[in-house]
């Protein structure tokens, strides 16, 4: 397989379009209660967009960024978000439970309330574990 770290246009490409696929993986995260998307699928471009960066500027352009001690603090901040936020549904068996949080206008991106909070964990650590995945099996290591 042919080294791309010293591919010029490969890293002229990358430089292009990673600032606007991770804006687009958040995008999809925002808007994934009012849309088709949401966290999952934000977090899998959000993961693409860092799997070009380390393809263009190999394993020590995002190591600066992301190393595994930092994904893995991200990664337990997700979860314990997901887990906070889902401990009251888990309790009530999600009957009887009402939000802490106020209605909001349907339709508007803050609308609602703690499934936002949810897309966003698990946009984070759906990105954050795919690029592990992926520096784990090219690289070895993260």
């Amino acid at each position: 397989m042919k080294n791309l770290e010293n591919d010029d246009i490969l890293k002229t490409i990358a430089i292009m379009v990673v600032p606007f696929i991770i804006v687009f993986g958040i995008y999809v995260i925002l808007n994934g209660h009012i849309s088709p998307g949401g966290g999952f699928s934000g977090g899998t471009i959000i993961a693409a967009g860092f799997i070009l960066w380390h393809a263009a500027f190999g394993f020590d352009g995002l190591r600066k960024y992301f190393n595994f001690k930092k994904l893995g603090y991200i990664n337990t901040i997700a979860l314990l978000v997901i887990a906070a936020v889902n401990i009251p549904n888990f309790i009530m068996g999600s009957m009887g439970y009402k939000s802490i949080f106020p209605l909001l206008t349907p339709g508007n991106i803050i609308s609602a309330t703690t499934v936002l909070l949810l897309d966003i964990a698990v946009g984070i650590k759906v990105a954050c574990t795919m690029y592990e995945l992926y520096a784990i099996f090219t690289e070895g290591e993260v």
